[in-house]
């Protein structure tokens, strides 16, 4: 059994422990707060509830099942969280549900609750410390998986070179066969996945490839029970977001839609936008908004707000608002900001380290022109420059801008000294616009506050 299965089955047992027995402490304690009951042992308590234990247990897992809590492999933090949300949102509501299906509750509400949060806590921790051990000892080069790839297209030499340098994928690719000899069969290769314990294999997709390519790869991963994958030779987005929808048994592929595409996913992320800003408004920028505005008008002359034409949700036109940082010489809205920018005040330069010039810029979230977080909005000129000659560019006006985005968590900000600059803030930001998530936004806000009280030396 590979180690993947062997800690996926562990998860499962101990989850199962998890939810059964922490239904029984709450119950035990249920019974203790009603003085007519006799406080019945664990066992006897299996015996009166085994149907609800079985329910809970049955959806739990049909829940994982459905969601991939399983199956998919996490290497990223938010993405554990995510998926444990999305199967605990259902799980809750048939825990409610459950509960009431006798004429006395089976757990008060307040235990209900109880139950939902200290269950949802130990899973975590018990994935968590399965995904950080699993990460260790892939890291070691333990447990590798044996992989052959056949065929060649210009991204096989790039998966071969992040699977060499993230051993944390678990992923050794053994051999690379570039051309194929359909005409001898699959026993040609029979020998090579036997003796080398090859496990998966990974066909380099080739507009020249033909119906045999695909054949021979179906045959080999049937026949020696090797998982199949497939290298794509574009990573164009149309081609790597397909959906398959069914009329009656006839496949028909669509474009699969982004997460904010779908109305209740605008829905929390509005609302999201709106309670924060407004928290922020009422609590930090009622005491805080005065204090930089007399220190600004104290170190030079003009407006205390600046204000500047960006291209919002839909390439729109928007008042982006900003505490004036530079001297007001006439040149702020049309030059871009460089390193040790002579224009900057003495207030500006500390207001621009610590990113405190974008608070204002809670009054457009406010507004509906800006979300927290989203991609950072550009000068004008430089959404006309760059949209010209970097392709995908303006998928980025696909979603609000925010006042602060992955892609300056990530580093990507201050000077544009190179195109390539640029390319690395876009390529942060399509991966922003194609897997958000709440969770990815509220972890873009924690290291935004982290770098705000460390400060950020790209920062300019």
């Amino acid at each position: 059994m590979q180690l993947k299965r062997r800690f996926t089955l562990i998860e499962a047992i101990l989850h199962s422990i998890i939810l059964t027995s922490v239904l029984l402490v709450l119950l035990k304690i249920q019974y203790k707060l009603h003085i007519k009951y006799i406080v019945p042992t664990y066992n006897e308590l299996l015996g009166l509830h085994y149907k609800a234990f079985i329910l809970i247990l049955i959806s739990w897992f049909l829940l994982s099942y459905n969601f991939k809590f399983y199956n998919l492999r996490f290497w990223k933090f938010y993405r554990i969280l995510t998926s444990l949300f999305k199967v605990f949102l259902p799980f809750s509501f048939i825990v409610f549900t459950i509960s009431g299906l006798k004429n006395e509750d089976l757990l008060s509400k307040e235990l209900i609750f109880v139950y939902l949060v200290s269950t949802f806590l130990l899973i975590f921790l018990v994935k968590l410390i399965s995904f950080l051990l699993q990460k260790k000892i892939f890291q070691k080069g333990n447990y590798i998986t044996n992989v052959m790839i056949f065929g060649y297209n210009s991204n096989v030499l790039k998966f071969k070179k992040i699977t060499e340098e993230r051993k944390d994928f678990g992923v050794n690719i053994l051999m690379h066969i570039e051309f194929l000899h359909l005409n001898e069969g699959i026993e040609k290769y029979e020998d090579l996945i036997l003796q080398n314990n090859i496990k998966s294999i990974y066909i380099a997709q080739n507009p020249n490839n033909n119906q045999d390519v695909y054949v021979f790869a179906k045959e080999l991963s049937e026949k020696y029970h090797l998982e199949l994958f497939f290298i794509p030779f574009s990573f164009e987005e149309k081609l790597l977001s397909l959906k398959i929808d069914y009329f009656d048994t006839m496949p028909i592929y669509s474009i699969r839609r982004h997460p904010l595409d779908h109305y209740s996913s605008q829905i929390i992320k509005t609302l999201f936008d709106i309670i924060f800003s407004s928290f922020v408004c009422v609590f930090i920028l009622s005491w805080l908004f005065p204090i930089i505005a007399l220190l600004i008008k104290l170190d030079s002359k003009g407006p205390i707000i600046f204000i500047q034409k960006r291209r919002g949700l839909n390439g729109k036109e928007f008042d982006c608002f900003k505490f004036r940082t530079m001297r007001n010489d006439g040149t702020n809205s049309i030059k871009a900001t460089v390193v040790n920018d002579n224009r900057i005040t003495r207030i500006g330069n500390f207001l621009r380290k610590t990113s405190m010039d974008e608070l204002p810029q809670f009054f457009n979230v406010l507004n509906g022109d800006m979300s927290i977080v989203g991609p950072r909005p550009h000068m004008i000129s430089q959404d006309m420059y760059y949209s010209e000659i970097i392709r995908k560019y303006n998928l980025r006006n696909y979603v609000k801008p925010g006042i602060t985005g992955l892609a300056q968590v990530k580093g990507y900000r201050g000077a544009i000294d190179c195109d390539k600059d640029m390319e690395d803030r876009i390529r942060t930001d399509i991966f922003y616009v194609r897997n958000w998530s709440i969770l990815l936004d509220i972890q873009i806000i924690y290291q935004t506050v982290v770098l705000v009280f460390k400060g950020d030396e790209n920062a300019i």
